[in-house]
């Protein structure tokens, strides 16, 4: 939500990426979300292909049916693209189907951003997306693994640059330095004469802020309010909240060095 709005601006901010031209996607493009109704179209494609008597080899049929998801993701780039020369940033929030990143992306440099589990969490039921802290913390755990999953696939396989990760806590504390970190992995050249004002870089989707007179959530931007902060919100919970995390997603929260072990949970609540 908010956090993945605001590494995105800092990043459009720094003039290192610009937002996609076309107006549908600039917020959300949720490309690889619904990736795998096409990953069943080109199995479909290959199973009558693999019926048919003209002598087509198991390898030819595969690479045809990469080419085919790989036209798809060129068709989307050139939607999103403006044109000017300059990167374009896609952003989507959901995990899913990260296995077509390469299929359908290859040239692609992606960016996993992670925020600590309790703080999204806290976040999430707050905005009223998720009915508990067990749901919460369950839905959390399975997106972290799936991009531990991912960049360990990518360490096994030799392959592409695997993605580069960014702490949501570290962008928001040093903003500078996490743009030169980013700069270096999109190969690019950070033009320091331009100066990011992230005290006043807006705030969207923030669960703070979204809650209408009905009592609904509803995803809205508002100036920074000068002391707005979004780091370290879930230290107000009780220990048995901090417990239930971490019998669900303790594990997850160690291996992304927001923890050491599960002292934390002891710790009072402030």
């Amino acid at each position: 939500m908010s956090g993945s709005n605001y590494l995105r601006n800092l990043i459009v901010a720094a003039g290192l990426c610009v937002p996609p031209a076309h107006p549908v996607l600039r917020r959300e493009d949720w490309f690889l979300h619904g990736s795998n109704h096409l990953q069943s179209y080109v199995s479909s494609l290959a199973h009558h292909w693999t019926n048919a008597s003209d002598g087509s080899r198991s390898e030819e049929i595969d690479a045809t049916g990469t080419a085919i998801l790989r036209e798809f993701g060129e068709g989307l780039a050139r939607l999103a693209a403006t044109g000017d020369g300059k990167p374009t940033i896609l952003k989507t929030p959901s995990t899913e189907n990260l296995e077509s990143l390469e299929i359908m992306f290859p040239g692609a440099k992606v960016i996993f951003l992670i925020r600590d589990g309790r703080d999204t969490c806290f976040s999430r039921i707050r905005a009223g997306y998720d009915r508990s802290l067990e749901d919460s913390a369950r839905l959390w755990a399975t997106r972290a693994r799936l991009m531990l999953r991912h960049r360990g696939q990518h360490q096994k396989s030799g392959g592409a640059p695997e993605p580069f990760r960014v702490r949501y806590e570290d962008a928001v504390k040093s903003p500078g330095n996490e743009l030169d970190r980013i700069a270096a992995h999109l190969d690019l050249q950070r033009d320091t004469s331009i100066s990011v004002d992230t005290e006043n870089l807006p705030v969207f989707g923030s669960s703070e802020f979204g809650h209408g007179e009905t009592g609904d959530f509803t995803k809205v931007t508002v100036a920074r309010p000068v002391d707005f902060n979004p780091v370290g919100r879930w230290k107000s919970w009780p220990r048995v909240s901090r417990e239930l995390f971490h019998d669900i997603a303790g594990d997850v929260l160690v291996e992304l060095g927001y923890e050491a072990d599960s002292a934390w949970c002891t710790v009072p609540n402030e």
